[in-house]
């Protein structure tokens, strides 16, 4: 019984620990477009979108949505730019994959813990 439980706190700092990451890259690469910028985005998404910049992890449709719907075609640079400071955090090489959404990129570096 014991391991199932350490199992499970492991599971749980683990998915704690992505978050935190996925959430550290999102605020380094909205950083690029500036500060005040940044904070009108977080500002956007919370009140449009019913998204609390700490529910993004949790909610990463409608944050993925918000971003299409903020930049238009344009999202697709910012997007690249968070998978890609997401997986530098997390030690992985990033390899663009031809048909892939922001969506994919990010459920495959979470396989990866």
């Amino acid at each position: 019984m014991e391991y199932f439980q350490d199992n499970e706190l492991n599971i749980s700092k683990c998915k704690i620990q992505f978050q935190e990451a996925l959430l550290k890259a999102i605020d380094e690469s909205l950083l690029v477009l500036g500060v005040s910028v940044k904070q009108a985005i977080y500002y956007y998404i919370e009140h449009y979108y019913n998204v609390k910049r700490e529910e993004i992890p949790i909610k990463l449709k409608e944050f993925y949505e918000a971003l299409k719907s903020i930049f238009g075609f344009g999202s697709k640079i910012i997007e690249k730019l968070i998978v890609k400071n997401l997986y530098a955090i997390l030690n992985l090489n990033f390899e663009e994959k031809e048909n892939w959404n922001f969506i994919e990129y990010i459920e495959f570096a979470k396989s990866f813990l």
